[in-house]
């Protein structure tokens, strides 16, 4: 299955992973896209459904416990936005050592490595997007390769202990300056 998680607004491009779905399902038996959000009314995008079945809908805030069943149970999370200056979603899938696609869009790109920790795709090209869930669905090695990455990526540069050091340091920089 492939994720879609967090708050739903129509800048996160929720309607190019629904047009890439029916591309994917043709090529991908049994291809689910779990939607965990909350915000817009989810009715607004039923328009783009093409087959109901293949869709698991939380449309409600979801609690800690059940993040982390989504995030563990997923394969690969989607980032399909439109415009963003960056993204909690993909720190968190990073967290969980999940692959991500991701749009060029914001710090999406600086925060991510195309290829290494997930793919990265242009904004509203839903071909694209199809294409990447394909790849990784298709190929166990790339997948689970890409997770372990995106898991070493996230513990050497978004780690606590990573955060407290360069804030300490830009403190110190200016109480010195």
């Amino acid at each position: 299955s492939v994720l879609f998680f967090g708050r739903l607004w129509k800048y996160k491009g929720l309607q190019y992973l629904m047009k890439a779905a029916p591309i994917v399902s043709k090529k991908i038996n049994d291809f689910k896209i779990v939607l965990a959000i909350h915000g817009e009314p989810f009715e607004n995008y039923k328009s783009y459904i093409s087959d109901e079945k293949i869709y698991e809908v939380h449309e409600k805030y979801i609690p800690s416990e059940e993040v982390s069943r989504l995030f563990e149970e997923t394969s690969v999370v989607i980032l399909p936005y439109v415009e963003a200056s960056q993204s909690g979603v993909l720190s968190l899938a990073m967290s969980y050592g999940k692959p991500s696609i991701c749009t060029d869009v914001g710090s999406l790109s600086e925060a991510m490595i195309d290829g290494e920790t997930g793919i990265l795709i242009p904004p509203k090209d839903y071909e694209a997007l199809a294409d990447a869930i394909i790849k990784l669905l298709e190929d166990d090695n790339l997948r689970i390769d890409m997770g372990a990455n995106a898991l070493n990526h996230s513990e050497k540069n978004f780690s606590w202990e990573k955060i407290s050091r360069l804030t300490k340091e830009s403190y110190l920089r200016t109480i010195n300056a």
